[in-house]
């Protein structure tokens, strides 16, 4: 059964699909149970458009994925100065949850891509705690490639093959995640994986190494500005960088379309 098309829109060159978790459920569970192939997910925010501005295999990389998901309060508020939204939210690090659930529950064997070993094998023990008979396995590379995320010398298509999962969470961090995800698509088609998602660093909250923020500062969307306190020397010259740029950048992109509509001719004339 073919999955319809989400309406989509742009964000300084980045293609945006803003499902809610209701149809993303649906679209995932149609694909899950009733088509073939592989479908690849990427959860998008200000910091991952930021680096798509600077490198353009990346930006096509994101642009090639099957659905490009909202994840930030940065991109809500950029589409609302051009008339947008706002649009739900749907964070890698509550996603990773939703969909353990639904392996869970239709038997789906999940496996986990990333982290460090201490990690990895303690966000498994917490799924499996959250969800009893969660079929699930981990990996955790010791060494990545710019290029392609992975040293291709490790076995993890080994362990992805006799493991033979039908989802798959690759925690490798931007941009490598998603450059992994798309450099190995055709070898995880013939493995049988069905869903491929970037967590990011979702993998170090459900493992409880890093705590994350309070609900409220989720709702409000101040995720960020929390990470930030917590880790201020790692990621105050990165977010300041990129998150100033993405902010001058929106508003000058919602500005000229507001003026190229400002200047178009009425209709009938």
């Amino acid at each position: 059964m073919p999955l319809p098309a989400p309406a989509s829109f742009w964000l300084l060159g980045v293609r945006l699909d803003p499902l809610s978790e209701e149809d993303l459920l649906r679209r995932l569970e149609l694909h899950l149970f009733d088509s073939h192939g592989l479908l690849t997910v990427t959860t998008v925010n200000a910091e991952c458009i930021a680096l798509a501005n600077r490198d353009p295999r990346y930006r096509q990389t994101i642009n090639s994925s099957s659905l490009n998901l909202i994840d930030g309060a940065g991109i809500n508020l950029a589409a609302r100065l051009r008339g947008l939204g706002p649009f739900p939210r749907l964070p890698g690090a509550d996603l990773i949850y939703t969909l353990a659930q639904q392996c869970q529950q239709h038997n789906l064997r999940l496996f986990l891509l990333g982290g460090a070993p201490e990690v990895a094998q303690a966000a498994g023990q917490r799924l499996q705690s959250l969800y009893p008979g969660l079929e699930i396995a981990f990996y955790s590379p010791l060494r990545l490639s710019e290029e392609s995320g992975l040293d291709e010398s490790q076995p993890i298509f080994d362990l992805l093959e006799e493991f033979s999962p039908h989802v798959l969470y690759v925690a490798l961090g931007m941009p490598k995640q998603e450059k992994w995800i798309a450099l190995q698509r055709e070898q995880m088609e013939k493995m049988g994986v069905r869903l491929a998602i970037g967590v990011g660093g979702a993998l170090d909250y459900i493992s409880g190494r890093v705590p994350r923020a309070p609900r409220l500062w989720r709702r409000l969307g101040l995720e960020w500005l929390f990470r930030l306190l917590r880790q201020p020397r790692l990621r105050l010259r990165r977010q300041a960088e990129r998150l100033s740029w993405f902010a001058v950048a929106a508003f000058m992109e919602a500005l000229r379309l507001r003026w190229r509509k400002m200047g178009r001719p009425a209709a009938g004339r």
